[in-house]
C-alpha cells in the first residue's frame, strides 16, 4: 500500500513538471506559443510607422506565396500585431482599410498626417548685448513615424541692432508634414560711448575752428558740452570756440612772456540712443601766433613830470601827459609843451 502511494506521488509530479514546462501550443488563435507571439508582439512594437508598413508588405507577399492549407500561424500573428500597432500610431479611420486576412500582396499604405513636434532648446525669448555674438542653442524635432527629424532655422535680423529679431525653426517628416517653432531674441545696449578722439586740441589764436570729438558705438552718440563758456559743441561732436580767441588776452601775459598756450577746458558728453553717456575733459590750447602784440593797431604812450619851483617872473616848460600813435610794436610816445611865467 505504500509503495503504491508513493508510486502515485510520482506520476502527479511528473505530470506537473509536463504541465509547468511545455508551452500550450493552443494558447491563442494563431496555433503557436505564448512565448513565440510574445516574442513577435515586441519585434512589432519596437518598429516605427514606415518599418511597420514595409513589414507588412512583405508579408503579404509571403502569404500570397503560400498554399491556403499551409498558412503559418507565426505569419498571421505578426500581420495581426502589425495592424495593432497601426492602430495605435494612425487610428482606426486611417487603416480601415487593412484586415488580418488581406489577400492583396501590396501593402495598403496608412497616411501620415502628423507634422514633427519641435522643441526650442534654451532661453525664449533670449536677451543678448548689442555689438556681441548671439550662439543660438538651436532646437529638436521628433516624428511619430520618423523618430528624430532634421531642423533648419532661419533669421529676420541680428544682434547689430538694438530691438528683437525672430529665429524660425523649421522640421518636416518623410510624408511632407512640416511644422514650425519660433525663438524671439531681445537685442539691448547697456555699454557706454567710447571716446576715440583726443582729450587735447592744439589751435592758433583768432580762430573759431577746433576741432571733432569722435566716439564709438552700436548705436547713434549725441555730444553735449558743459563747463565752458567760450565753447560749443554740434550733435555731432564739431567743437568750436563762440568767438576767437586774442593770446594777448592771455592773464598776466606781460609780466612774464614764456611762449606758453593759453588753455581753455570743457566736459563733453557722448549718450547713445539708449541712454548710455560716457564723459571726457577736454583742453584746448590757444597758442601764439606772430609773438606778443603781433596786431597793428594803435598804442598808447605816456610821459610824465613835475615843474620846479621857479623864481617869480621866469619862464619854464613842463613836460605833460600825451597820446602819440605808433605801429609795429603797437606802442608810441609824445610830448608836449607848456609855458608858465611866474610874477
Amino acid at each position: 500500500m505504500n509503495i503504491l502511494n508513493f508510486k502515485n506521488i510520482n506520476i502527479l509530479s511528473i505530470a506537473l513538471a509536463f504541465i509547468l514546462l511545455v508551452p500550450n501550443v493552443q494558447a491563442n488563435e494563431f496555433g503557436i506559443s505564448d512565448l513565440e507571439y510574445q516574442e513577435i508582439e515586441s519585434r512589432v512594437n519596437s518598429m516605427n510607422f514606415s518599418e511597420l508598413n514595409a513589414r507588412r508588405a512583405l508579408l503579404l507577399k509571403e502569404k500570397a506565396a503560400l498554399q491556403s492549407s499551409d498558412d503559418s500561424g507565426s505569419l498571421m500573428a505578426e500581420l495581426s500585431a502589425i495592424q495593432k500597432a497601426l492602430i495605435a500610431i494612425a487610428g482606426l479611420g486611417a487603416i480601415s482599410a487593412l484586415t488580418d486576412d488581406d489577400d492583396d500582396s501590396e501593402p495598403v499604405v496608412v497616411a501620415d498626417t502628423t507634422p514633427p513636434v519641435i522643441t526650442v532648446t534654451g532661453d525664449n525669448p533670449a536677451t543678448v548685448e548689442a555689438g556681441t555674438t548671439f550662439t543660438d542653442p538651436g532646437a529638436t524635432a521628433t516624428d511619430d513615424t520618423d523618430g528624430s527629424v532634421t531642423v533648419s532655422s532661419s533669421a529676420d535680423g541680428d544682434t547689430n541692432t538694438v530691438g528683437s529679431y525672430t529665429i524660425t525653426y523649421t522640421a518636416t517628416d518623410s510624408a511632407g508634414n512640416s511644422s514650425t517653432a519660433t525663438r524671439t531674441v531681445n537685442v539691448v545696449d547697456t555699454t557706454a560711448p567710447v571716446f576715440t578722439s583726443a582729450a587735447t586740441f592744439v589751435v592758433d589764436e583768432n580762430t573759431t575752428a577746433i576741432g571733432t570729438v569722435t566716439a564709438t558705438d552700436v548705436d547713434t552718440i549725441t555730444f553735449t558740452i558743459s563747463d565752458t563758456t567760450v565753447m560749443a559743441i554740434t550733435t555731432d561732436g564739431v567743437l568750436t570756440f563762440t568767438t576767437a580767441i586774442n593770446y594777448e588776452d592771455k592773464p598776466d601775459l606781460y609780466e612774464e612772456y614764456d611762449g606758453s598756450t593759453y588753455d581753455f577746458t570743457a566736459t563733453v558728453t557722448a549718450t547713445d540712443a539708449s541712454g548710455n553717456a560716457a564723459t571726457q575733459s577736454i583742453t584746448v590750447q590757444v597758442q601764439d601766433v606772430g609773438g606778443v602784440d603781433d596786431d597793428e593797431g594803435t598804442g598808447t604812450g605816456t610821459g610824465t613830470g613835475t615843474a620846479p619851483a621857479t623864481p617869480e617872473g621866469s619862464t619854464i616848460v613842463v613836460p605833460s601827459t600825451d597820446t602819440g600813435t605808433g605801429t609795429g610794436s603797437g606802442t608810441g610816445t609824445g610830448t608836449d609843451s607848456t609855458t608858465e611865467t611866474s610874477s
